[in-house]
């Protein structure tokens, strides 16, 4: 996991860039993407089914990611549905660059922890090393998607 990489294809990323696939604007995928980080750093409160869906659909979607996807950002499926806690699409007026410096520093909040077990309201406990492997794997794969990630 190369984060510096995260971070300079971010920089890299315009707001009028235009996605590979999909229908969000690079301004709502960056939004998409801190909100998923803010889940997984517990800033976000879920409902409890959210949290036993979460729990029991995390277990198998880190074995998708290692097993089947083995973190390859080309091999996971484009256009799947996204819940509602991420979902950017009803977003107006986002101020881009207040939305890219944001999912920088969650980065680097991710980045910077170095317990060796996270308490997630999305997944339970989770490993540090799969849970920086899944927030790396999901900025990088729309990153990917905007064309500004390169493998």
């Amino acid at each position: 996991m190369e984060y510096p990489k995260l971070y300079s294809s971010i920089e890299k990323l315009k707001e009028e860039t235009t996605p590979k696939w999909g229908r969000m604007n690079s301004s709502m995928m960056l939004k998409h993407c801190s909100a998923f980080v803010d889940v997984y750093l517990n800033k976000t409160k879920l409902n409890p089914l959210i949290f036993l869906v979460g729990f029991v659909f995390g277990i198998f979607h880190r074995l998708y990611l290692k097993y089947i996807v083995r973190y390859n950002v080309k091999n996971y499926i484009k256009n799947l549905p996204t819940l509602k806690v991420f979902n950017t699409y009803r977003c107006e007026n986002l101020d881009f660059e207040f939305e890219k410096n944001k999912l920088i520093n969650d980065l680097k909040e991710v980045e910077s922890i170095n317990n060796k077990y996270l308490l997630n309201n999305f997944h339970g406990i989770v490993p540090n090393e799969a849970f920086k492997k899944v927030v790396y794997f999901h900025t990088s794969y729309h990153l990917y998607q905007f064309d500004v990630y390169k493998t």
